[in-house]
């Protein structure tokens, strides 16, 4: 024990430390979690490395390194493969598509930044730490950032862009819109930023990070709609160049707050088909795909010359079950049933050779460690049929699944249609192309839905992007009017749960909470939550200092060509 640490983390905790972070210490002291988990909570909270530091020490523990290095400036630039290209135009506060945000992300930087092991890093922010109830969040600005117009970073550029994502129309609304409006973005100076939650929210610097892709802060006179075609955004790259489905072209930014990328620029190529890109790859014309997957891009594993980068999250895939429909699945004991026909470890080995964790019909992932106290779901055919026969459909019925062509979904669709064949379901599969999927209008509650396909069908399937906390999930997916509902669900009683552990300081209130929430979706099955797979990227073995990361973004500040 280091005596010295120990005194100088009492004084911190009596002269410094609020109830969130006095409650951190006390479940790292009793053992809750371990040093991994400490590091990443105490970047929530925004705990100084010197805090943390005296924190480990105390405890007997390893001081980490907190640095990394860049490579040396270079020529080179990278040939980069985007599948597939975006589905309209490129405007971050409205980009939901994978290749509309990795797009947006070469170029933009966020106020924080995830890492893979969902530990969070001062980007444009350079510390951040709340009131004790964790409902007023204050972030202090990095100075001397300069955007590539020559602006200088203020407080008025980050509250005009989060004034901008918590207002209608944003796609960010996924992520915070229950518990931030526009007027809780504030001013404290130059430098100083603060938002205010309309309830307490204790993981909430994960939700202005990198894994809210839309956040990417934008200078205060920023004009909508003008993101591609003059740069300003505060990156290692400036977008230089872009051709809808075609391509685009990013060099090297001078001014970066960063010091100088490696790289001299990066050159996307948009294809539409995952074979193009592997051949593309395979015959040295790309250097980087994006995102790869086992069921589409076979040729590239245990290939030689080719390295996969992999990323475990909470990727996944999810199948509403509309509850509000005139059809069967109104009654929880159908949507129990479906759920139970599936083989779940047969699925993860067919689709992705386990480079994936079995989901238990819940948006907790196994990566964040909550909930794993709750039976697992397995197949039970029998207890199936009987739950179809209760409801009063031993006859059964048919229905229609609707989905996208894309990665390994078609494959899932037709596995759930064979499946659900035992219990009498036949089920129908309309296999639209991404853009068909997500036309009209994304945002609702129910009654702003519009048309769009994949929030109106009766069964789909759905690609989710990785979260580091299961905010989005719970909250866009799940809660009553859940922006992004597509089972049209509504439970009061998970909606309090769901407020109850996004405030919870404690890790033991947390996994309290989490395996109610659980509970209550199990029961309840308004979407099942199949698999959680690991985000794979692949490249050739040229490529240096890359990183896959879970919610797809692009980050290439530190990648270098050897």
């Amino acid at each position: 024990m280091d005596r010295e640490a120990r005194r100088a983390l009492e004084s911190y905790r009596r002269t410094e430390a609020g109830p969130l972070e006095n409650a951190l210490i006390d479940d790292f002291v009793a053992g809750e979690f371990d040093r991994r988990e400490l590091l990443r909570r105490a970047s929530i909270l925004g705990l100084s490395i010197p805090v943390v530091g005296v924190l480990l020490r105390a405890a007997g523990e390893p001081v980490p390194a907190f640095a990394a290095a860049h490579g040396a400036a270079s020529a080179s630039r990278l040939r980069v493969a985007i599948i597939p290209p975006p589905t309209g135009s490129i405007e971050p506060s409205t980009v939901s598509d994978i290749g509309g945000l990795q797009t947006a992300s070469i170029a933009g930087e966020y106020l924080v930044r995830a890492t893979q092991s969902k530990t969070l890093l001062p980007e444009l922010a350079l510390s951040w730490s709340t009131n004790p109830q964790a409902s007023i969040w204050t972030f202090k600005l990095r100075p001397n950032v300069k955007f590539q117009t020559g602006q200088a970073l203020t407080a008025d550029d980050v509250v005009a862009t989060w004034k901008r994502l918590a207002s209608k129309g944003s796609q960010a609304l996924s992520a915070i819109g229950s518990y931030l409006g526009p007027g809780g973005v504030q001013k404290v100076d130059d430098l100083t930023v603060a938002f205010h939650l309309n309830q307490p929210v204790s993981n909430f610097p994960y939700l202005v990070s990198s894994t809210t892709y839309q956040g990417i802060i934008l200078p205060a006179d920023y004009q909508l709609g003008t993101f591609t075609t003059k740069p300003q955004t505060t990156g290692a790259f400036a977008l230089s160049a872009y051709t809808p489905g075609v391509s685009a072209t990013y060099q090297r930014f001078g001014g970066w707050w960063g010091g100088t990328a490696p790289l001299a620029g990066v050159d996307v190529t948009y294809y539409t088909a995952a074979a193009a890109a592997d051949a593309a790859l395979l015959g040295g014309q790309i250097d980087l795909v994006g995102q790869v997957q086992l069921a589409t891009d076979r040729p590239l594993f245990n290939n030689s010359n080719v390295q996969i980068f992999t990323a475990r999250g909470a990727t996944h895939r999810e199948v509403p079950l509309r509850v509000d429909d005139n059809n069967p699945l109104q009654d929880y004991r159908v949507r129990q049933a479906i759920a139970l026909t599936l083989d779940r470890p047969a699925i993860v080995k067919t689709l992705f050779n386990d480079l994936a964790d079995i989901g238990n019909d819940s948006p907790f992932a196994p990566v964040y460690g909550l909930a794993t106290s709750v039976p697992a779901r397995k197949q039970d055919i029998r207890k199936a049929k009987q739950l179809i026969a209760a409801a009063g459909h031993e006859k059964g019925f048919s229905l229609k699944l609707t989905t996208e062509q894309l990665g390994e979904i078609p494959e899932l669709a037709q596995i759930i249609q064979s499946s659900v064949k035992a219990i009498g379901i036949d089920l129908g599969l309309s296999i639209l192309t991404s853009t068909a999927y997500y036309a009209g209008t994304q945002t609702g509650p129910p009654k702003g839905w519009g048309a769009t396909p994949w929030l109106n069908a009766p069964v789909d399937i759905t690609d989710w992007g990785s979260r580091p906390v299961p905010n989005v999930f719970l909250v866009s997916a799940l809660e009553t009017k859940g922006v992004w509902n597509a089972a049209h669900y509504s439970n009061p009683k998970f909606d309090s749960g769901v407020r109850s552990f996004l405030g919870a300081a404690s890790f033991k209130d947390q996994e309290k909470y989490a395996v109610e929430l659980a509970n209550i979706l199990l029961h309840d099955t308004p979407v099942i939550f199949p698999y959680f797979y690991y985000y794979l990227a692949a490249g050739s073995k040229s490529v240096k200092g890359y990183t896959a990361d879970a919610s797809a973004v692009l980050h290439l500040s530190k990648t270098s060509l050897a």
